[in-house]
Parts: C-alpha cells; sequence; structure tokens
C-alpha cells in the first residue's frame, strides 16, 4: 500500500465548513402519540429498524431549504475567512423542497449575498453532497472558477407522513462546505465518483406534486448496505490506501438498519466512523457534511486529517469521497 502522505490531490480543497440546524428539537416522546398504529408495521420494520434516533429538527415556516442554505453558507464563510461576493458557484443540493420552477438556490444565494456566484439545484437525493463536490471539483479544475459552496439542505419531514413510523428518521437541516481551488496537491479532493443504477429506481418513491410523501421498499436495505461498502472498498483500492491511513469514516446513515449492516460488515474500527444519525435523523444532502461541521467544531475533525465519505441514494445512486482536510 501506498504512504497515505504522498496521496495526491486535484488542488480543490475544503476551505470553510458549516452548518444550521432548526431550532425546534422534536424527541420521540413527542411522536408517539401520533402514530396511526402502535405496532411497526413488517415491510416498515424491515427499512427503518429499531428507528436508532432519539431526536430530530423540525424546521418552522421560516425555516425554509433557502433560509438554512444561506444561514450555513454564513457560517461556512466565516470560517474560511472570505466575503460572500467572493464566491463564484452557489450548489445547492434539495429533493424535499424541489419545484418544477424556479430553481431554489437562486433564492439562496440571494439570501446569502453571493451575489457574483453562479446558483444552480442539483437533485440526487441522499447522494447529492457527494454529487455536488464531485461536480463542483470539476468545474474549479477547468480554471473558469476559484470557488464553490456546496450545501445540502433538506425538510425531510415535509416528505415523511407525520402518522407513521418514518417520521423517527427524518430530519430538517442544512450543511455544506467552500471549496476553493488552491493548487496545492497536498489537500483538498483525492478522488471522488458517482454511479447509477436504472434497475433499482423502485426502490425509493415519491410521486410527482407537492403533497407525496417518500415511499421505501424493503430491498432498499440490503442494496444501500452493499452500495456503502462496496463505495468505501472501491476508493480505497483506487487510491491504493490502506484501512490504518484514514482517519475518519463519515458516512450517510440512511436508516437504522442500514446504519447497524454496515457497522458490523465494515473493517473499520467503530471509533473511526463519525455520526450524529442519533440526534439529528437523517437528513439526506445535509447528513454527511452536518456530521463533519459538528465534529470539525468539536475539535475532534481537523485539518490535515483523511476522511472517506460513501453515500447512497434514491435513483439509484452510490458514491463516496476521499479527501484531505
Amino acid at each position: 500500500m501506498a504512504n497515505s502522505k504522498n496521496l495526491v490531490s486535484n488542488g480543490v480543497r475544503i476551505t470553510g465548513i458549516g452548518h444550521y440546524l432548526p431550532e425546534r428539537i422534536v424527541t420521540n416522546d413527542e411522536i408517539r402519540p401520533r402514530l396511526k398504529y402502535p405496532e411497526m408495521h413488517p415491510a416498515e420494520k424491515a427499512v427503518i429498524g429499531n428507528i436508532g434516533v432519539t431526536e430530530r429538527r423540525r424546521a418552522n415556516e421560516k425555516e425554509t431549504a433557502q433560509f438554512m442554505a444561506a444561514e450555513t453558507s454564513k457560517m461556512i464563510l466565516k470560517d474560511a475567512g472570505k466575503k460572500a461576493e467572493d464566491v463564484d458557484l452557489f450548489i445547492l443540493a434539495n429533493w424535499t423542497d424541489r419545484l418544477y420552477l424556479p430553481d431554489l438556490a437562486p433564492q439562496a444565494s440571494k439570501l446569502a449575498g453571493t451575489s457574483n456566484s453562479f446558483a444552480f439545484d442539483i437533485s440526487t437525493a441522499c447522494t447529492g453532497f457527494v454529487h455536488g463536490v464531485h461536480m463542483a471539483s470539476a468545474f474549479l479544475s477547468s480554471g473558469k472558477y476559484k470557488s464553490a459552496l456546496v450545501i445540502g439542505s433538506e425538510r425531510f419531514s415535509v416528505r415523511t407522513r407525520m402518522s407513521g413510523y418514518g417520521e423517527f428518521t427524518a430530519g430538517d437541516a442544512a450543511a455544506g462546505v467552500l471549496l476553493e481551488y488552491t493548487g496545492n496537491k497536498e489537500f483538498g479532493i483525492i478522488d471522488s465518483f458517482l454511479k447509477d443504477n436504472g434497475d433499482l429506481s423502485n426502490l425509493i418513491e415519491l410521486g410527482p406534486g407537492p403533497n407525496f410523501y417518500i415511499k421505501s421498499y424493503p430491498e432498499l436495505v440490503t442494496n444501500a448496505a452493499d452500495l456503502t461498502l462496496s463505495s468505501i472498498d472501491d476508493l480505497l483500492k483506487k487510491n491504493n490506501v490502506a484501512l490504518e491511513d484514514i482517519d475518519w469514516v463519515i458516512p450517510h446513515p440512511g436508516t437504522d438498519v442500514v446504519v447497524q449492516d454496515v457497522l458490523k460488515r465494515t473493517k473499520f474500527p467503530k471509533e473511526k466512523i463519525l455520526l450524529n444519525f442519533e440526534r439529528v435523523g437523517n437528513t439526506s444532502a445535509a447528513s454527511i457534511p452536518i456530521a463533519l461541521s459538528e465534529y470539525y467544531y468539536k475539535g475532534i475533525v481537523k485539518k490535515g486529517d483523511l476522511i472517506l465519505s460513501p453515500a447512497v441514494g434514491a435513483g439509484f445512486y452510490w458514491g463516496g469521497l476521499l479527501y484531505r482536510l
């Protein structure tokens, strides 16, 4: 195996990190009286498992996807020591509030004050952050852009039936990073990839229009866990990296069943896998960056750490990031 210190990045580095959590905390005790049925349906049990979440956030009317993204961007820019007008790209990953027209990103960008940026939406569900970083890296490597905000901002609660067990898992939040082309090959994005399989597109469904709720099928769990683990293996193998070289694994969690299956089968020691699923639930495109941000501000994740972030999402998509902070 190659020494991890010799890994070469594409010169695109994360220079700022931030997140936004809605004010309202919803506990399990608050949800239970709303349940239509006291026992979980076997199909729900197969996807959700033992819940694994003790509390999650719920956005209020003011806390739109655009608002949360804008607040996140302010925290990111403060961390990076940059001004809003310095940002060239504003990429917003969101599916929960998606409209036919217009995109949400220009509205979020206006709230953030990033008046010089080109803003647009992407919608690849829970792989949204990986997709955004993957895409931003390509833009920044072209030489035409120098900096990009990539933010996942989701209100998963609006896509979850309030009388069902899915409410336990769904969380609202926003989080993201500032990427800059520094040219320094020692730090930054070492590798990123996304793959898709249309044959698996029916594992997670959501009808058209604003008032439909997400529906997942039991086969989702095995595919999500398998593809999370294969994404990790692919990044390690392709870049000739040993398990012990990785400082942290920050994955997209999905549901408790997926989390437990991945933890059971991964070769990584549990203490290297950073999750905040128990406190925030599944926040979709915000899941990876919110864990990254929280552990960064706690001083656990540090500049120079080598991090691996796998994700799977409806579509069906899977992929991951290998980066040195």
